[in-house]
């Protein structure tokens, strides 16, 4: 052990006329360590928010998003076989993307209806969001419904399906049966002028998805009943991509650029969404940087620890550099005591920190669902949130310690011991 570590350890350990500044040096530890588990726990669970937005707005997109650039997307098959080609493709959907209205007796509302085909990439992203499980095969084929003729009779009738969000459900007063009128955009000519276009759908369940400005504007239909309803023929809106990893999808869309040409509008997930992820990483930041504050402020307890140290050990700095210790060395022992100081704190605070996010997660932290669409506080532990927490409290704590050491190595030898 070198020299100026054994004296910062042995100056670290309680004697009886210096229990003061003992209790001192505990305080300015746990002080470190508290705002260690502030700092990963505050990171966490931003982090377990960022995670469970992210999954929500992709619930409702896909990684990779391909349109032609007329608008009317007619050889999408040719695109989607040689997509699927592709090693890190998943699966590639049409989709189709129409305006309309949406009328029942409580009023009505305009939305965004999704036109998708039976497919198990679309049943599994769907599916997680479903309020009663087993309303996706019922999108593609639905039960007779029962309606009210216009003479007063009742009858069964198949319409094509229509699957709500929920809160737009509860606005509007339906529920799975029940028969609604769609306007679509386009008007045809008839004996009284010009009239809108309108089907009537059945409604077979609800979606939720946590976002209800979501849920309020887009509902799912089959493929072939927006393509009848709304005019398309054979043509879709786009193609849904889905990949393997979706963080390298931003690569990815730029290498399905370059293939399919000047024609496609390529568009990855983290387009549409840029205004929010810039912001949420804007506010991670600024939270990083206002917690580390309560380090900063942890190590002042530091500084005045071995401001006392230093007056305390006065004889013994004397005593040293008349010995032959020099400046640098004697600088050098006080350094490395508030570098012991920070470190013990910053390694107390990372183990109850990442013990606090365990037991967080697992028993939760209940939230209202009604506010945050989550039923508990979101927990995500990243190594890297870890590491540099660990690393920046352990620079601000040791760099305490320079202002006390620079003291001691200015003290001399014979104004020290002039009086002992």
């Amino acid at each position: 052990m070198r020299l100026e570590t054994a004296i910062a350890l042995r100056y670290l350990r309680s004697k009886r006329k210096e229990v003061f500044i003992s209790i001192i040096t505990v305080i300015s530890v746990l002080g470190v360590a508290v705002s260690v588990v502030v700092l990963n726990m505050t990171l966490s669970i931003m982090t377990g928010f960022e995670r469970e937005l992210k999954a929500k707005l992709l619930d409702t997109s896909a990684h990779i998003v391909i349109r032609h650039n007329s608008g009317k997307f007619e050889d999408w098959d040719a695109v989607r076989t040689s997509l699927e080609a592709r090693p890190d493709v998943v699966s590639v959907s049409p989709y189709s993307y129409n305006q309309a209205m949406i009328s029942t007796t409580a009023g009505a509302h305009g939305l965004l209806i999704r036109g998708i085909l039976d497919e198990k990439a679309q049943e599994e992203k769907i599916s997680r969001s479903l309020v009663r499980a087993g309303s996706f095969p019922a999108l593609f084929n639905p039960e007779p419904v029962e309606i009210l003729r216009p003479d007063g009779t009742l009858d069964y009738v198949k319409l094509p399906a229509l699957l709500l969000g929920r809160s737009l459900m509860r606005r509007l007063g339906v529920a799975p049966g029940d028969a609604v009128t769609v306007f679509a955009p386009q008007f045809g000519a008839s004996p009284q002028g010009l009239i809108p276009k309108l089907r009537r759908f059945a409604v077979i369940g609800a979606y939720a998805s946590g976002l209800v400005e979501y849920e309020n504007g887009l509902a799912y239909t089959s493929l072939q009943s927006a393509q009848s309803f709304f005019g398309l023929g054979n043509s879709v809106s786009g193609l849904e991509v889905m990949i393997k990893d979706l963080d390298k999808a931003p690569a990815e869309a730029a290498q399905i650029a370059q293939t399919l040409g000047p024609e496609y509008e390529i568009q990855d997930w983290t387009i549409p969404n840029k205004p929010l992820w810039d912001a949420l990483k804007l506010e991670k930041r600024v939270y990083f940087i206002v917690l580390l504050l309560l380090i900063l402020v942890a190590s002042f307890s530091i500084i005045s620890t071995l401001v006392m140290v230093v007056m305390e050990k006065t004889r013994d700095i004397a005593v040293l550099k008349s010995m032959g210790l020099s400046d640098k060395r004697v600088m050098r022992i006080f350094l490395t005591q508030g570098a012991i100081i920070g470190l013990l704190g910053t390694i107390v605070g990372t183990i109850f920190g990442i013990l606090g996010c365990i037991l967080l997660r697992e028993y939760g932290f209940k939230l209202d669902e009604a506010v945050f669409s989550l039923s508990e506080v979101p927990v995500e532990m990243l190594p890297e949130n870890f590491i540099v927490v660990a690393v920046a409290a352990f620079l601000i704590t040791a760099a305490a310690g320079i202002y006390p050491a620079r003291r001691a190595a200015k003290l001399k030898p014979a104004d020290s011991l002039r009086f002992e």
